[in-house]
């Protein structure tokens, strides 16, 4: 999947990249429109991550969209700190439009196999997520007139980390996308299948480990799935595998700018993604709020690896 173009979308506060395979003329109708929102690293007692948070919400106030989807790390440090998760709550409930979100990392932990935190997810860790946030695992079909798309929230954290709820939620997948009665399929995951090469067998943080990667693909290739949309590593990334597309959402709240040349650096920008299906068409565009400050803090995590070492900073005023 390719850049068709780049365009001024809507009004002149914020630019987008659109992204899209075209695969037939476009239908005439208004598409189901889903905003993808990602790793916002919100607390109240740890505030270094919330400025763009209140110009998210002004975004969304003026656009209104179908459904807003948050792909993980709603929370600062949530393994840790339930109250991190109890105030993402709050201010995604500020939100104009209906909303889900899947866990990420620092909302429940990681996977045994691939925790570099000290934060293995466990019971306590997925009732505080359900207790302050919602399920762990979620299916969503929107509908309007004669267009329909399922949308199917995963937590990755479960995936590879023999936990009980693991055989639970890979029932539920291969259940849902077998009675989805011909709808299209958009998947929304925190951690993305793969980085670079779906081949690789390396164990890593950055994605899903690699049978488990396995598993997961070869269940969205058979089940209608259009798109896996992912966050985790605060930069928009697009691939595609056997015809279906693999996107990871910018971070709201901040980037770590590498040492490298200056054209790695343009997608290490804030922003989130705007999905929109035409009964045809799935696209997504990259939207960069003007207003957005793409914080780097990567002058924090070049030597504590994690920005859950940072001291406290209370909010000073109210975000939402």
């Amino acid at each position: 999947m390719a850049a068709n173009h780049l365009l001024l979308h809507g009004p002149a506060s914020r630019q987008s990249d659109f992204w899209g395979l075209t695969v037939a003329s476009a239908s005439s109708q208004r598409p189901l429109e889903i905003v993808q929102v990602s790793d916002t690293h919100l607390s109240q007692s740890h505030a270094w991550f919330t400025a763009n948070w209140p110009v998210f919400l002004d975004e969304m106030r003026a656009q209104t969209p179908d459904l807003i989807v948050n792909s993980g790390d709603l929370s600062f440090n949530g393994p840790d700190n339930p109250e991190d998760l109890s105030f993402a709550r709050a201010a995604h409930d500020a939100l104009p439009a209906p909303w889900r979100a899947v866990a990420g990392n620092h909302d429940v932990g990681e996977a045994p196999g691939a925790s570099r935190l000290n934060q293995q997810v466990d019971d306590r860790r997925l009732a505080a997520w359900r207790t302050h946030v919602g399920p762990s695992w979620w299916v969503h079909d929107l509908e309007r007139d004669s267009l329909g798309l399922r949308l199917i929230g995963l937590d990755t954290a479960l995936m590879g980390s023999g936990h009980p709820d693991e055989a639970r939620q890979a029932a539920f997948v291969e259940a849902v996308l077998a009675d989805r009665a011909g709808r299209p399929v958009l998947v929304f995951l925190h951690l993305p299948p793969f980085t670079a090469d779906p081949e690789d067998r390396a164990i890593t943080t950055q994605c899903l480990m690699f049978d488990r990667r396995r598993w997961l693909l070869n269940c969205c290739r058979t089940g209608g799935v259009l798109a896996i949309a992912a966050g985790h590593i605060h930069r928009h990334s697009v691939a595609e595998w056997d015809g279906m597309a693999v996107v990871t959402a910018p971070a709201t709240s901040f980037v770590n700018v590498p040492d490298g040349p200056v054209s790695a650096m343009r997608p290490l920008r804030t922003g989130y993604l705007l999905w929109s299906y035409d009964g045809i068409n799935l696209r997504h565009s990259v939207i960069r709020p003007r207003l957005f400050l793409s914080t780097d803090a990567s002058n924090w995590t070049e030597a504590d690896r994690t920005t859950t070492t940072l001291p406290p900073r209370p909010l000073a005023a109210a975000l939402f």
